[in-house]
């Protein structure tokens, strides 16, 4: 079972931006704005017009080429198929980002998020982290938080307020 789906990577990114980044840079881009939405939907290539089916079918191949190798790349860390996670749809949604940019329209933004699932993985592979979610017997997290923060910013230095809230009309 992959790490995500075509529809995974739909909930991360709009259509639009999807289709510009799948669609071969040969093709002309579907004149309908939701029409990789509709597919990746179920809807059927041959209800779209004739001349935007190919690019439409070559953008599919596109998204699962690079969701097959997101996949290879995150097994390859020793991450196991079974565990199912929005965690591990997360990390192989950003990798497919990733691998669709290609090098000429990279951005930092993308390179920096890929460098980050990179990171994460090597930290899974040393045992430092663990996706698997915890299991029905997992003791509850427990223990209590204590914040605390600075004095306010205006007040005086003893931290109490210059007029007491009862001194207020």
């Amino acid at each position: 079972m992959p790490f995500a789906t075509r529809a995974d990577l739909l909930a991360r990114v709009n259509a639009r931006r999807l289709a510009q980044l799948a669609v071969p840079a040969d093709h002309a881009m579907p004149v309908e704005e939701t029409a990789l939405r509709a597919v990746i939907a179920g809807a059927a290539i041959d209800s779209f017009p004739a001349d935007e089916q190919p690019a439409l079918v070559l953008a599919l191949d596109a998204i699962d080429r690079a969701l097959a190798d997101a996949d290879a790349l995150i097994l390859s860390y020793g991450v196991p198929p079974q565990i199912q996670t929005t965690l591990l749809a997360r990390l192989a949604s950003t990798v497919v980002l990733y691998y669709l940019q290609g090098a000429e329209r990279m951005t930092e933004d993308v390179e920096k998020a890929y460098k980050a699932v990179i990171d994460l993985l090597k930290a899974f592979a040393k045992g430092e982290v663990d996706f698997a979610p915890p299991g029905p017997d997992a003791p509850a997290p427990g223990g209590l938080a204590s914040i605390e923060s600075a004095p306010p910013r205006y007040a005086p230095r003893g931290g109490k307020a210059a007029w007491p809230l009862e001194n207020w009309p």
